[in-house]
């Protein structure tokens, strides 16, 4: 829970709002576009083919399975992450039914009665079924198909309406399953690959290339020799137009961040809360109900060995009676205080010790132990033992000298657990187990002793008066950054705040810079306009005020957002217009590759056993487009090019080609073609068939 969620769990209080802060917000907020104050009233979460999706229709269904899943599950309690995958399945399961039936009906694609009966309770039924051990012989283990009869008949002759009903939605998700399996089996057998296409893959992967090379890179070229103003850059820039659409909505923020962090005074609070605590909790008479209305966790009716409580308050839990107080103990942000509820002897022990391991090298257990009998005598003579185990122990013990904590009776291998079971505190000799030879040293008694103990806890939190004057704070800054273009980096400027910034962020993202959980920010940033500024945003422990800098749209581009990248594509066509004109002239009168290379100051480069299929070119990185220009070439012992590559203009001559065996099996490669591309249109065809049927999503309204 963060530290607002508790403030406000805990107090009626209203954070107080100065300087009339809180009217602008209110005003600036109703005047938003899709504010229910002044007629807003979008409800519309997608579409279809222009036929709407409505918030109604879909928090239905989301509602639908969050109560089913929570009946998997066998909870109540669902955190923020599940209900936002429970979310986004009701999204595509929407989606998908909307898409696809009508692919379906036109196809003629259904799930008979007898086809569901078969696999419902066929001799192989749907996996789910066929797994689920309520259906499992208890005798053989195996699926039983009897069981299933026997399941439905009850069921049907039962009057428990829920069940019956969750039943016709499992059946009802089996057989849309089989209608989605027939579509893509359909899609698969439209596919076909020929002989001529397996040869050509076999060939990719078979014929060799044997050449040299002069490469220029384009690197070679620096970025300050190619100038360019705005006007060529768009000329570029709307010549080459779709290499630059946007493939997503997306947003770009600049945001500030107010930290909640507790004060020295609401330290000093706590403390005091501790100190009071102490002596009333130590009078209570029933821990229960003192540490459930107290504490910030429930009482815990358990009693536990020594290994489940801190280090800090073992031995004093573990070595006093009932009644008696240990702490307040301050770690990872919270004053805990223990008391003995309760004291208990387990069936079994536990135990503590360390240990060093020397493991056994090539079998040699003598070895291994002779060095174990030198350590443990240096030991016997005073040598630390935790400096010997950083020294010599070969485990993930080693860097804590040895110790392996508190452990179970049988937690151990045998021969270990009997050794640390019949020693005592401070026995120290040598085990050997499966793992290896261990220099053992029992470092406390064995115990069956539990304790039950009652556990006061209470954090340092931001009092409710320190997020008061943080709010605050964030309310002022909000309201002076929102008067003028230029007032954010103002306002940034004169509270000596840091500016933060966060890019490509998409119309569902949950998270962004410096943020886990942030989906309120993101999605302020999908309703606004560019200069817009943020009310105060409680994200976590912090408040946020963030503006709207730059709106990238789906299937377009805009020259300004995307300057840079045609910046480096123009320059990277005016490099290789410099380097081909620079190595025609160096082809020249020349006869051999070398003479080339000399002219240009480069190295030849040896390409061996290259082919198509690896587009990676040695000493030089990827290059797809000279490769497919060596494999389109017939000619060898010639000087060829030059030709602009993805990443330089070569000069080759290709001394042989050096092709596979004559035979190979055409039937294998054509198999392993149409399963590549089956796999491609059973992944890639929904997303198609979403875009010819212009599915929207406009969750971000609401989610």
């Amino acid at each position: 829970m963060s530290v607002l969620e508790k403030i406000r769990s805990k107090s009626g209080l209203a954070i107080v709002v100065v300087g009339g802060a809180l009217a602008l917000f209110v005003i600036s907020d109703a005047l938003q576009s899709n504010s229910r104050l002044f007629g807003g009233n979008d409800t519309t979460v997608g579409s279809i083919d222009g036929e709407d999706i409505s918030v109604k229709q879909f928090e239905q269904a989301f509602e639908k399975n969050i109560a089913a899943y929570k009946q998997r599950a066998q909870t109540d309690a669902l955190d923020q992450n599940t209900v936002d995958m429970v979310r986004e399945q009701t999204w595509n399961q929407l989606i998908l039914e909307g898409v696809m039936e009508s692919q379906y009906a036109d196809l003629g694609i259904s799930v008979s009665n007898a086809e569901l009966l078969d696999l419902v309770q066929g001799e192989e039924p749907h996996p789910q079924i066929k797994s689920a051990p309520i259906f499992q012989n208890q005798q053989t283990g195996q699926y039983d198909r009897t069981l299933v009869v026997r399941f439905l008949k009850q069921m049907s002759e039962g009057t428990d309406e829920t069940a019956k009903a969750q039943w016709l939605e499992f059946e009802n998700g089996i057989a849309k399953e089989a209608e989605a399996k027939k579509f893509n089996n359909l899609l698969k057998k439209g596919v076909h690959a020929t002989s001529l296409e397996a040869k050509n893959v076999f060939a990719s992967r078979n014929r060799f290339a044997d050449l040299e090379a002069v490469a220029l890179n384009y690197f070679s070229v620096a970025d300050s020799t190619i100038t360019a103003d705005d006007a060529e850059l768009q000329s570029y820039f709307k010549q080459h137009y779709n290499k630059y659409k946007e493939k997503d909505n997306l947003r770009k923020l600049e945001f500030v961040m107010f930290d909640l962090t507790p004060t020295a005074t609401d330290s000093a609070a706590v403390q005091k809360w501790v100190n009071d605590q102490y002596a009333q909790f130590a009078q209570s008479t029933n821990d229960t109900l003192y540490v459930d209305a107290n504490s910030e966790s429930k009482f815990d009716t358990l009693a536990h060995p020594r290994s489940f409580y801190p280090e800090e308050v073992q031995a004093a839990l573990f070595s006093q009676p009932v009644g008696s107080m240990v702490g307040p103990i301050f770690n990872n942000g919270k004053f805990r205080i223990y008391k003995v509820s309760g004291i208990k002897n387990d069936s079994t022990y536990q135990m503590r010790a360390s240990h060093i391991l020397f493991k056994i090298d090539n079998g040699d257990t003598a070895a291994s132990l002779k060095k174990a009998q030198e350590v443990l005598g240096e030991i016997r003579r005073g040598a630390d033992f935790g400096e010997k185990a950083a020294q010599y122990g070969t485990d993930g013990t080693a860097s804590r000298g040895g110790d392996l904590g508190w452990f179970s009776e049988g937690q151990m291998v045998k021969e270990f657990n009997d050794y640390v079971k019949r020693g005592r505190k401070g026995d120290l000799g040598i085990v050997k187990t499966q793992f290896g030879v261990h220099i053992v040293k029992v470092t406390e008694d064995k115990t069956n002793k539990t304790v039950c103990a009652g556990v006061l806890e209470r954090s340092i939190d931001p009092s409710e008066l320190t997020v008061n004057a943080v709010y605050n704070q964030a309310s002022q800054f909000a309201a002076s950054a929102m008067d003028g273009n230029e007032a954010f980096e103002t306002a940034v400027t004169a509270n000596g705040l840091t500016k933060r910034v966060a890019d490509n962020l998409r119309e569902n993202d949950k998270s962004m810079a410096g943020m886990a959980e942030a989906r309120e920010v993101v999605r302020w940033g999908f309703n606004a306009k560019v200069g817009d500024v943020s009310e105060v945003l409680s994200v976590g422990d912090k408040y946020v005020v963030a503006k709207l800098v730059q709106v990238k749209e789906k299937g377009k581009a805009n020259f300004e957002d995307v300057k840079e990248r045609v910046t480096a594509d123009y320059r990277k066509e005016k490099k290789a217009e410099q380097l081909l004109e620079k190595a025609t002239a160096a082809v020249t009168g020349a006869s051999a590759l070398q003479d080339i290379a000399t002219k240009l100051q480069v190295a030849v480069t040896p390409i061996t056993s290259q082919t198509f299929e690896n587009a990676n070119v040695a000493y030089i990185g990827p290059d797809a487009t000279f490769i497919g220009t060596v494999f389109g070439t017939k000619t060898t012992g010639k000087i060829l090019g030059p030709v602009k590559g993805d990443n330089a203009v070569y000069i080759y001559n290709i001394s042989r080609f050096t092709d596979g065996p004559n035979g190979f099996d055409a039937a294998a490669y054509q198999s392993e073609i149409q399963n590549q591309l089956g796999q491609r249109l059973e992944y890639g065809s929904f997303d198609v068939l979403k875009q010819l049927r212009n599915v929207e999503d406009f969750r971000y309204k609401f989610y």
